[in-house]
């Protein structure tokens, strides 16, 4: 993506997209990530996240409890790596956001300027992937932020698929994981064509 030429296209996309009454407001809590590449984690960072998030908003949802998430993301991972060693981390950055995107039925993504190159990669894999399946997944356009980087620990995106789970107001830890766990059943609902086609015999 031409981050000049394409400026004027993705700042339409984003007031289009506010004034568009058919997306739904996602927040994904990437603690999935954050523990599958940290040694030791920190138990708070979860806590700290949560107290900048709006909570006039609709309830977020935890990553580490949406479990299709990490399975795309190494599955991406998988088809990419050709090495027989171990590498020191299996799913990349892009791997992460494309499975986000897929698992979420995303159309749009909040990110920063230096951040438009690594949707674009997500976006590539995942078509990469369609192509491989022989099926449709999803793709996201870019919502550019005007604040120099997003909040560490949480991904905004936009989904014209409403999720059960994040309906009304956060109320602490308790409807958290109630809405994670809704979304997680979801997410497993509608990704279940793509589970059955990989496990489909080679040829079909």
């Amino acid at each position: 993506m031409n981050e000049v030429s394409d400026a004027r296209q993705i700042a339409r996309e984003s007031a289009n997209l506010v004034l568009d009454g058919a997306v739904w407001s996602v927040t994904l809590l990437t603690d999935g990530e954050a523990l599958a590449n940290t040694v030791a984690p920190q138990m708070d960072s979860l806590y700290r996240t949560l107290q900048q998030h709006d909570q006039a908003a609709a309830t977020p949802v935890l990553e580490s409890l949406l479990p299709d998430i990490r399975a795309l993301a190494m599955l991406l991972s998988s088809l990419r790596s050709k090495s027989t060693c171990s590498p020191s981390r299996f799913a990349d950055e892009a791997d992460w956001l494309a499975a986000r995107i897929a698992v979420l039925a995303l159309s749009h993504v909040a990110v920063t300027l230096p951040e438009l190159s690594l949707l674009d990669e997500a976006n590539r894999r995942l078509r990469m992937l369609s192509d491989r399946l022989h099926m449709t997944l999803p793709t996201a356009a870019p919502v550019l932020l005007t604040a120099p980087q997003r909040n560490p620990g949480m991904l905004q995106g936009w989904s014209r698929q409403r999720m059960s789970g994040m309906v009304g107001v956060a109320h602490g830890m308790q409807s958290l994981f109630m809405a994670s766990r809704l979304a997680a059943q979801q997410c497993r609902d509608r990704l279940h064509p793509l589970w059955q086609r990989l496990q489909a015999p080679a040829g079909n």
